[in-house]
């Protein structure tokens, strides 16, 4: 099975869940979505993220594989590679901003998406008081938060990365 990465605020492959549960599917495509509602970001915010994305695409040449850039709205570019490459899924790590949630909800309602926990150290929903309720309190917020840090197990990179050949980088 081909699976589609798509990669957002996740330029890394160590600690990466969503790329290594598409890893487990089979083949991978790394797709990073240049995506206009981010258009107005100054010009050293996107000198960051091309110099991240240039460090990513070296990383994954290394592994066998390469960085897929694409310019767009996120739902029409992947369901254009999910057609183009017949991928069967694709993983992303769940985004808590505002905007990422709608997104994410307009894709995942179109689109076989499968978030997983991996941008916060813990899961909003992990760390709340017993009533299930959130804290708001920073002190008893901390201790509960520290209490959960030794569940924590970071994933390694992986060794090689298997990418299908004829898809454009850009």
């Amino acid at each position: 099975m081909t699976s589609i990465w798509w990669i957002r605020r996740d330029l890394r492959l160590t600690d990466n869940i969503a790329l290594h549960s598409a890893l487990r599917a089979g083949d991978v495509i790394p797709v990073f979505i240049l995506d206009p509602a981010f258009s107005s970001q100054s010009p050293r915010r996107r000198s960051f993220l091309y110099e991240g994305l240039h460090a990513l695409d070296q990383d994954l040449k290394q592994r066998g594989s390469y960085l897929v850039l694409r310019t767009g709205k996120p739902v029409e570019i992947l369901r254009q590679l999910l057609q183009q490459t017949k991928a069967e899924a694709i993983f992303a790590e769940e985004d808590f901003t505002p905007y990422a949630r709608k997104r994410d909800s307009r894709i995942g309602n179109e689109l076989p998406l499968k978030l997983l926990h991996g941008q916060t150290v813990h899961h909003p929903k992990d760390v709340l008081k017993q009533d299930g309720k959130p804290y708001t309190i920073y002190t008893p917020y901390s201790k509960t938060w520290k209490a959960q840090l030794n569940k924590i197990e970071v994933v390694p990179a992986p060794k090689s990365i298997s990418t299908p050949v004829g898809i454009h980088q850009n």
